[in-house]
C-alpha cells in the first residue's frame, strides 16, 4: 500500500484559506511485506467554515463534532429546507466534509498501528514474533473509539453527495471497524500475553490478516482521492491570498506546501530514514531554493507595518513565522543525504532526518493555525 503524499492540511478559516502542510510521520521503521508500505502517513488537518465552501467533491478539515453541530442554530438555505439533522444544505456540506477529513485522520492513527505491529509481529498468516524484533508484543499499539466511523456512517448517504468518497466510505468502514476493533484487542494492557500460548494474541492476528489487506485497498484510493481534492482547493486558495493581497498569509501558506511537495518527492522515490541516502536530491534543490525566497519575502512582508496592518496583524503573531529551523532542518537533511552516510538507527529523531522534519513542520502547521485561524 504505497503512500504517495506525507502531508497534513491545515486549515482555516473564516477566510476560508486552507494550507497544507506535514505532521508528525508514523513510526518508520520494519519491513512490511504483502505488499503494504506503511511508512510517511501523516495526518491531515483542515477545518472548513461555512465561509470556505467552494464544493468539490470533498474534503478537508479538524472534524466538527456532529452533536455540537446539530440544532445550533443553523439558517436554512435559499429553499428553507432543513435535513433530518436540522440543518442547511450549506451547514450540511461543512459538516460531510470535515467528517471525511476526521476520518481520514483516523485511517492514518491504524496505519501507525499497523506499522508499529509489524516492528514486532512477522507478517505470516499465523502469529509468530520476528526474528528481529527489539520489543514485546503489543508495543506501541493504541486503541481507538468508533466516533469517526459513526459519523461517516451517518452521513454517507446524506447530500450533498461526494460521489467518488461516499461510495469508498461505504466499501471500506467494515473492514475499518474491525481492524479498529482488533486493536482494541491488542491494546487491552491488562492481559498477560504469555498465558495460555499467547492464544489472544493468536486469534488477533488471524482477525488483522483478514481484513488487512481489503482495508488497505480502500483506505488507501480514499486517502489518494482526498488529497487531490485538498491540493485542488490549496492552489485555488493561495492564489485567492495573492488576489487580496494576503502575502504574509500566501508565503506562511506557500512554505508550507512547498515543504510538503518535498516531503511527496522524497516519498515518491520510495525513500524514508531507512535508505535516506539512497535520495536523487536533483528535484528537491530548486524546490528548497523556492523555499529560501519565500521564507526571504515572507520576512520582508512581516516587516512591512503596512502589510501588518492590512492582513489585521501584528508583530507578535507573525514572530511566530520564523522560518530559520525549517529551512535548517532541511538544509540539515541535503547534508545528511549528500554525505551518503547512513544513520546507525534510523527510527530515532535525528537532525537531518525525515522524523526531525515532521516534528518542525508540524509545529509550523499549528503555528498558522494560531496566527490565521479566525
Amino acid at each position: 500500500m504505497k503512500r504517495k503524499r506525507a502531508c497534513f492540511l491545515a486549515v482555516l478559516c473564516a477566510l476560508g484559506m486552507t494550507v497544507c502542510g506535514c505532521g508528525i510521520g508514523a513510526q518508520v521503521g520494519g519491513a512490511v511485506d504483502r505488499g503494504l508500505d506503511m511508512e510517511g502517513y501523516t495526518r491531515e488537518e483542515n477545518s472548513r467554515s461555512q465561509e470556505d465552501t467552494p464544493h468539490q467533491e470533498s474534503s478537508g478539515s479538524a472534524v466538527t463534532d456532529v452533536n455540537n453541530t446539530v440544532g445550533g442554530g443553523a439558517v436554512p438555505d435559499q429553499s428553507g429546507e432543513l435535513n433530518e439533522l436540522g440543518l442547511d444544505a450549506e451547514t450540511m456540506d461543512v459538516l460531510k466534509y470535515n467528517i471525511y477529513i476526521e476520518l481520514y485522520n483516523t485511517i492514518v492513527e491504524i496505519m501507525e498501528d499497523i506499522n508499529n505491529y509489524f516492528l514486532v509481529v512477522d507478517t505470516a498468516d499465523e502469529f509468530r514474533f520476528r526474528e528481529d524484533a527489539e520489543y514485546s508484543y503489543g508495543y506501541r499499539i493504541k486503541g481507538f473509539n468508533m466516533d469517526a466511523v459513526e459519523d461517516a456512517e451517518m452521513v454517507y448517504n446524506m447530500e450533498p453527495a461526494y460521489e467518488t468518497l461516499d461510495g469508498l466510505v461505504v466499501d471500506m468502514l467494515p473492514s475499518m471497524r474491525e481492524i479498529m476493533e482488533t486493536f482494541d484487542a491488542i491494546d487491552d494492557s491488562e492481559y498477560t500475553y504469555e498465558q495460555n500460548q499467547y492464544q489472544q494474541p493468536k486469534e488477533n492476528h488471524v482477525r488483522l490478516m483478514a481484513c488487512l489487506d481489503e482495508f488497505a485497498a480502500y483506505a488507501s484510493e480514499y486517502m489518494k482521492q482526498v488529497e487531490i481534492i485538498v491540493d485542488e482547493e490549496n492552489e485555488t486558495r493561495e492564489a485567492q491570498m495573492l488576489e487580496n493581497g494576503q502575502l504574509i498569509m500566501y508565503y506562511y501558506s506557500h512554505m508550507i506546501t512547498l515543504a510538503t511537495d518535498i516531503l511527496d518527492e522524497i516519498y515518491d522515490q520510495g525513500i524514508d530514514d531507512y535508505n535516506l541516502t539512497e535520495l536523487d536530491l536533483t528535484p528537491v534543490y530548486p524546490m528548497y531554493e523556492e523555499m529560501q525566497e519565500t521564507a526571504a519575502a515572507y520576512q520582508q512582508a512581516v516587516s512591512d507595518n503596512n502589510q501588518l496592518m492590512l492582513e489585521s496583524l501584528s508583530n507578535r503573531q507573525v514572530y511566530a513565522g520564523d522560518w530559520n529551523s525549517l529551512l535548517q532542518a532541511f538544509e540539515w537533511m541535503i547534508k545528511q543525504v549528500e554525505s551518503k552516510v547512513p544513520y546507525e538507527d534510523p527510527s530515532r529523531e535525528y537532525l537531518g532526518g525525515l522524523q526531525h522534519i515532521y516534528v518542525v513542520l508540524s509545529d509550523k502547521v499549528e503555528s498558522y493555525n494560531g496566527i490565521f485561524v479566525k
